[in-house]
């Protein structure tokens, strides 16, 4: 499996990828420093994973602050602590004054590659790996049905993760890692999805429910993980494909991931209802 690369999917390291601060009243300023004003800024990003709830979540937070006097180590310290502390915030970089009066932050976000449906919402969810250790983050960004993510005709929807449960004092909340196992190894498989199968085909998936609660598929094998497809035009029925194992729980004679997705790929271009993608050759039912 994969691994994520440090900083990524925001390349916001790349010029014009950063939080930028600039006022629009003269400011007290000397030769070596300024005041800048944090009630006004701006996200420049081209990563279409940003939602737009964080882009005003981050907008209050920052105006809360008001400003910072830009030679103060301290202080812009802390105010890169108090952004890398909201949910969504993977990482912060160190600020730079760009003068006269702005200040630009380099950041890396959490990318969202699933959601989970938490009571009547859905929220999305990210991933982080560790090794071998598969974790997943909630993150905020309520929505009434399935995010979409990219633009135009490449924007396609998250897939949901079976088996979440948000009820109870332990449930997890926004910013939480996930413990249950089968919402991560479900996590894996939409990781997964995410390296193999380019946008083009994850619209063709169409609304999907990634569902690893079963250890066992339906003809008694170990690995029971399958994807639930919605139906499309006059289909009373959602499509199925019987996926198996996820990566991070695959074990000795399991078909290796990128084999089981190219599987997928040929049975989008086909056209199917059901499709078993566990073995050298697909089985369609």
């Amino acid at each position: 499996m994969g691994s994520v690369p440090v900083w990524v999917p925001l390349a916001i390291v790349l010029a014009g990828a950063a939080w930028v601060w600039r006022t629009a009243e003269n400011e007290a300023r000397s030769r070596t420093g300024a005041w800048v004003d944090l009630t006004r800024s701006a996200l420049f990003t081209e990563s279409p994973g940003a939602l737009p709830q964080w882009s005003e979540t981050l907008r209050r937070k920052l105006a809360e602050a008001g400003q910072v006097w830009a030679d103060d180590p301290s202080a812009l310290e802390d105010l890169c602590s108090t952004v890398e502390q909201l949910p969504f915030v993977a990482e912060v970089g160190p600020a730079r004054l760009i003068r006269p009066d702005g200040l630009d932050i380099p950041l890396r976000l959490h990318e969202p590659i699933a959601c989970v449906l938490w009571g009547s919402k859905f929220f999305p969810v990210a991933m982080i790996t560790d090794g071998d250790n598969v974790r997943g983050v909630l993150l905020p960004g309520a929505a009434d049905g399935p995010h979409r993510i990219g633009f135009g005709e490449e924007a396609y929807f998250l897939p949901r993760l079976a088996g979440f449960d948000g009820r109870g004092p332990h449930a997890p909340r926004v910013g939480d890692e996930l413990q249950n196992g089968s919402v991560l190894a479900a996590l894996d498989i939409a990781h997964s999805m995410h390296e193999h199968l380019d946008a083009k085909d994850r619209v063709l998936l169409g609304r999907s429910l990634i569902d690893a609660t079963k250890e066992e598929a339906l003809d008694g094998l170990p690995g029971g993980a399958r994807l639930e497809l919605e139906a499309v035009g006059d289909q009373a029925y959602g499509r199925l494909i019987h996926f198996g194992d996820a990566p991070c729980e695959a074990g000795p004679g399991e078909l290796p991931e990128e084999y089981k997705w190219k599987h997928v790929r040929e049975a989008l271009e086909k056209g199917f209802n059901e499709v078993d993608v566990r073995f050298d050759k697909a089985e369609y039912k």
